[in-house]
C-alpha cells in the first residue's frame, strides 16, 4: 500500500470514529479517541470555517486538537529504527520536528475529503501499558479496511504510536523507506531528502 494511500486511510478512519457511540468505548484508550475526534469533527462542520478563503485556518486548529493524540517522538524513533541510537540529542529533536511535519503535511490535507465513511469497534485490548484498538472502516462503497491504533500510556496518557491498516504498519513503511536510503546513502542524505520533500509540498499546497 502506498504511503499517501495509507495516510488518507488512517485520517477518514481517525474521523469517522466521530460517528461511533461512546457507549461502544469500554476503556480509557477509547474515551480519549473519542473525546479528542468530537472536537476535531467539531471544527470540520463549523460553518465559520468553511470556504476555500478558510482552509489554512481550519487546518491548523484541527491539527492543535488532533495531533496531541499522537505521540511522534514515539513514532519517529520506531521509524528510524537501529539509527536513532547514533543520532545526536540535536539530531533527534530534528528528525522529531521534520517527522511531525511529514506527518502534519500529509494528514490534514486529507481531512477535506471527508465524505461519511463509518467505523466498526471490532475490540479493545489492554496490556499493562500498551493497547491496541482493533477497527474496521466501512467506505461509502461497503468496502472494510482493518484500521488498528496502536496505544501507549506514557506518562499518565495513552497516546497512538502506530497505526496499522490491511496489516501495514505506518511505522514500519517509513523505517523501510528511510532505511533504504540510509543503506545507499548516509543521514544527512535522508535528512535533505526530507526538507526538499517539504519544501516541495508547501509550495504546491500555497
Amino acid at each position: 500500500m502506498k504511503y499517501r494511500k495509507i495516510i488518507s486511510t488512517i485520517c477518514i478512519g481517525v474521523f469517522s470514529l466521530t460517528c461511533m457511540s461512546p457507549l461502544l468505548w469500554a476503556g480509557e484508550q477509547g474515551k480519549l479517541l473519542t473525546e479528542t475526534i468530537d472536537k476535531g469533527f467539531a471544527i470540520l462542520k463549523d460553518p465559520s470555517l468553511k470556504g476555500d478563503e478558510k482552509v489554512q485556518e481550519r487546518r491548523q486548529k484541527l491539527w492543535e486538537e488532533i495531533s496531541p493524540i499522537f505521540n511522534f517522538e514515539e513514532m519517529s524513533k520506531r521509524s528510524l529504527g537501529q539509527h536513532w541510537k547514533s543520532r545526536t540529542p540535536e539530531e533527534k529533536k530534528e528528525f522529531v520536528e521534520l517527522f511531525t511535519n511529514i506527518m502534519k503535511d500529509a494528514y490534514i490535507g486529507k481531512t477535506d475529503t471527508y465524505s461519511g465513511e463509518k467505523v466498526v469497534i471490532i475490540s479493545e485490548k489492554q496490556d499493562k501499558n500498551y493497547a491496541t484498538v482493533q477497527t474496521r472502516l466501512i467506505t461509502n462503497t461497503g468496502t472494510e479496511v482493518s484500521v488498528d491504533y496502536n496505544m501507549h500510556n506514557n506518562p499518565g496518557r495513552w497516546t497512538i504510536y502506530d497505526v496499522i491498516i490491511e496489516g501495514v504498519s505506518l511505522v514500519n513503511n517509513y523505517r523501510s523507506q528511510f532505511n533504504n536510503i540510509l543503506i545507499k546513502s548516509s543521514y544527512e542524505e535522508l535528512i535533505q531528502k526530507i526538507k526538499a520533500k517539504q519544501s516541495k509540498e508547501e509550495t504546491s499546497t500555497k
